[in-house]
């Protein structure tokens, strides 16, 4: 055996074992979670009404989180999770509809918990981006989902394009780093070397690559712009690529939304696939609701309490048992797969309830 095939061998070996930690580690999260990312759905109103958004977001709807019931979520978290570690993202809709936005992202802050936030940017001026520094936000990821004529076509707003362009660089005026995430689909997918050039153009931190879901409009209205098979093979290997690419400084990667095979993970992104909705992850709905992720189908059955009268630390140590399972045991698929260890039934948010197996497969 020569040295080569030693080193392969080797880097094979490494990969499975960690993938056999994580899949261990994953075991124990359902009997020990560690919340890490807590969502506050702010509202479910947007400024743009985007084809793919699984929330249907729209301009005309009114929903805004109580004020009142998220500072006092906070005084708890504050005591409850003393030694915790999370973040606090907030989200939407467009966050920065919030009429109390600021007063929200303050109360956070004096608390001393770490934030960020996603949004579409196209709100956010010099004079926000630095009130946004002064209230010490910690992440911000921003979606652009193509060039001009594909993003504003996928966002159904003329000039929301450029909007977005000016918001990234205001941040980058106010000494924010910038995350950029982009969903790419059929109408944009021959765009990628123009949009990896655009990143590097408008040197964002981190460029997050995911594909077209089959969730909220994007299922009801766009299904037919999804990925094939060999597109999302090239996908991931372009992202491959870049991040091999020992030219490139950018960090690009793929999001957390899907298992990959052997071959591809930790290979475009820096982790494993772990589907951390209610294991890591908690989010609360616009209207009080606990819950997971908030990409997840709002099923009854996933909704775990509401803070108007429960207390999160509770739920999240007795509650979440729909998110605490090896999915992989209900599908017959799942069970003869070689990889359902590493995979558990993939991510919950394409999980189809109907029929209990993963709408999105990428072993299959």
């Amino acid at each position: 055996m020569n040295g080569l095939d030693e080193k392969v061998l080797s880097k094979e070996a490494i990969k499975t074992r960690d993938m056999r930690k994580v899949a261990a580690y994953r075991k124990y999260l359902y009997k020990h979670p560690d919340l890490r990312y807590l969502f506050f759905e702010l509202t479910d109103a947007c400024n743009l009404r985007c084809r793919h958004c699984g929330s249907n977001c729209t301009p005309a709807n009114t929903q805004y989180a109580d004020t009142k019931l998220l500072i006092n979520l906070l005084d708890q978290l504050k005591d409850d999770f003393s030694d915790a570690d999370f973040m606090i993202c907030l989200t939407g809709g467009e966050p920065l509809l919030h009429p109390d936005f600021e007063t929200i992202a303050e109360a956070i802050n004096e608390r001393g918990i770490p934030w960020g936030m996603t949004t579409n940017a196209t709100l956010i001026d010099l004079e926000m981006a630095r009130k946004l520094k002064k209230l010490k936000m910690g992440s911000i990821s921003v979606s652009l989902d193509g060039l001009k004529q594909s993003h504003e076509w996928l966002r159904r707003f003329p000039g929301c394009f450029d909007q977005t362009i000016d918001g990234i660089r205001n941040l980058h005026s106010a000494g924010h780093k910038v995350q950029v995430t982009t969903v790419v689909s059929k109408q944009n997918f021959d765009e990628l070397e123009e949009l990896f050039e655009l990143m590097k153009e408008l040197k964002v931190d981190s460029w997050r690559v995911i594909n077209l879901e089959p969730i909220g409009r994007a299922h009801s209205e766009i299904s037919s712009l999804l990925l094939d098979d060999e597109e999302m093979r090239k996908l991931l290997g372009f992202i491959r690529e870049k991040r091999y690419d020992i030219n490139n400084r950018m960090d690009i990667r793929y999001g957390c939304s899907h298992y990959l095979s052997y071959d591809f993970e930790r290979e475009v992104r820096d982790g494993f696939f772990l589907c951390r909705a209610g294991l890591c992850v908690a989010s609360i709905l616009v209207n009080g609701d606990i819950f997971g992720c908030p990409d997840i189908e709002r099923r009854p059955k996933l909704i775990q309490g509401n803070i108007a009268r429960d207390r999160f630390y509770d739920i999240w140590v007795n509650g979440f048992k729909p998110y605490r399972v090896d999915r992989s045991n209900m599908c017959d698929q799942c069970k003869g797969c070689k990889e359902k260890a590493y995979c558990a039934g993939d991510s919950l948010h394409t999980w189809d309830f109907e029929n209990n197996r993963p709408k999105i497969c990428l072993l299959t």
